[in-house]
Parts: structure tokens; sequence; C-alpha cells
């Protein structure tokens, strides 16, 4: 445990002007199931998007809701939020009590599915540790894209690989003591331009690892081992991970962070092709 202590690293505030006044409990939620990366990780997605206050902004995949939040609080944007496994009541208590009710209003969809919305609606969607489960298939990103205005960005980022493995995941990762980790679903960012590329609606205008992906998962692991105060029983729950992050530092594929950005085609500002 004092190895973890010692040679983990945390992110350097100052690469996340964003969040500068937000405390470490802040920006990973109190320790309310955010996923790596936290607010650090929100802020990152959101600076390419050029968010204007009064935009309309889906927030996909929302967790429990800290996103969403964030960005109507940062940004002065409007924001429609949803999440697979959280409810429209639970975002909503937490929204109204950070004083958000006006900015933010959480609906219970599913991205899968078509969604309630005019097409060109939103000037921005933003996307954070959700796109893996259900972003995997083009024809689901067509139809999501739809309700993007032409010129719109779409801002994603989460917890990835860095490259597509050779065949199977190393054994390591094999083990996760019965959680979920869903694996199988992460992809490299190269693998995600190509997704976004076939679905000929937009232009990528980035999608890379961040060069302190990995300190992502460790500062989320320090964060978590100081709220538990570093007792055995958290370190014996944890293990597996941590096993998983000391590999990553000499091995690839290994677990790390991206982000990336797409811009919906605008057609109609297009210069036509001569007729023949």
């Amino acid at each position: 445990m004092e190895q973890v202590r010692s040679s983990f690293r945390r992110l350097d505030p100052d690469d996340y002007p964003e969040v500068s006044d937000y405390s470490w409990d802040e920006i990973y939620g109190r320790g309310d199931n955010m996923a790596p990366g936290g607010l650090y990780l929100a802020s990152r997605i959101a600076r390419s998007l050029n968010l204007q206050r009064g935009d309309r902004v889906l927030d996909l995949a929302c967790g429990k809701g800290d996103s969403s939040i964030f960005l109507a609080k940062h940004f002065g944007v409007s924001v429609i939020c949803f999440d697979a496994w959280t409810s429209a009541s639970y975002l909503s208590r937490k929204i109204e009590a950070a004083g958000l009710g006006d900015a933010v209003l959480p609906l219970d969809l599913d991205a899968t599915d078509l969604l309630p919305f005019p097409d060109d609606y939103f000037q921005a969607f933003f996307c954070m540790q959700g796109l893996h489960s259900f972003g995997t298939d083009p024809d689901v990103t067509r139809r999501l894209l739809a309700h993007l205005q032409p010129g719109g960005r779409f801002g994603f980022g989460g917890t990835c690989f860095s490259q597509e493995p050779d065949g199977p995941l190393p054994a390591i990762f094999q083990e996760t003591a019965g959680w979920d980790a869903e694996y199988h679903n992460y992809h490299s960012p190269s693998w995600w331009v190509d997704l976004f590329e076939e679905t000929r609606l937009v232009d990528v205008l980035n999608c890379e690892e961040l060069p302190d992906g990995l300190v992502m998962w460790e500062d989320d692991v320090l964060y978590h081992g100081e709220r538990a105060g570093w007792s055995n029983a958290w370190f014996e729950k944890s293990k597996w991970l941590i096993d998983q992050l000391v590999f990553s530092r000499h091995h690839r594929p290994s677990l790390t962070h991206y982000v990336g950005t797409v811009e919906k085609k605008d057609w109609s500002s297009r210069t036509p092709r001569p007729s023949p």
C-alpha cells in the first residue's frame, strides 16, 4: 500500500484551470461513483466545443449528473441530460440542490432508442465515460447526430486502451473482482476515428490519447484510497485495478484515457459540384 501512495501520481491542477476552484472531493463527485478522471476529464472534453452562453447541450450518459452541473455552471449553457443507470428523479434532486434547476433538465432516455428531439436541435453533444457503452454501432451514432445542428460539435472521451489488442487482452485485464469493467467495449482513439468517419456525417477534429491518461487512473486511486483512510479492506478490494495500472506503466495495450471532438458537416455551405 505504501508503494501505491508514494509512486502513484497526482494530476497537475495547472493543466486544468477550469476546475481550479474545485476541491479534490468536488472533482470526484465526493466519491459518488464518478468514473476515473472526474471533472478533470470533463474540462478536457469541453475545451474544444466552443460553447457559448445559452447553447443547448445534450449530455449523453451523464452518470450521476456532475458533468451536466459542471457544464451549466462553468459555461452558462442549457443542458439536457440522461443516463441509462441513473433515474431522472435522482438527477433532478441533485440538480435542484446545486441551484441549477432552470439550466439542467434530466430525462429518462436511452441513447440507443429514438430520441424526442427535433433535428438540428443542439449546438453541442457531450459524452464522458459512456460512448463505449452505446456508440460502437455506427447506425446508433448516425441517428444521434441527426439532433446536432450543422457545424455543431460532439465532444467525447473516457477510459480506453492505448491500442487495439493483437488478440485477446493480456491475462491481467481478465481480473476485475467480479465487476463488469466493460473492457470488451474499450477501443483505442484510432478506432473511434474510423467509426466516426464511417458515418460520413462529421469531420474529426481531434481524437487522441491524453498524455496524462494513465495518471488520471492513478489520481483516481489516490483519491479513493485517501477517502477510505487507506484501509486494508479498501486495498484488498482495489488490488486488481492497482495491479493493472502498474502493468500499464510498462506494457501495451495499457489503460489510459482519450478525448475526441467531431464537427457535423454543414452541406449547405459547400459549393455544389459543377454539372458535367
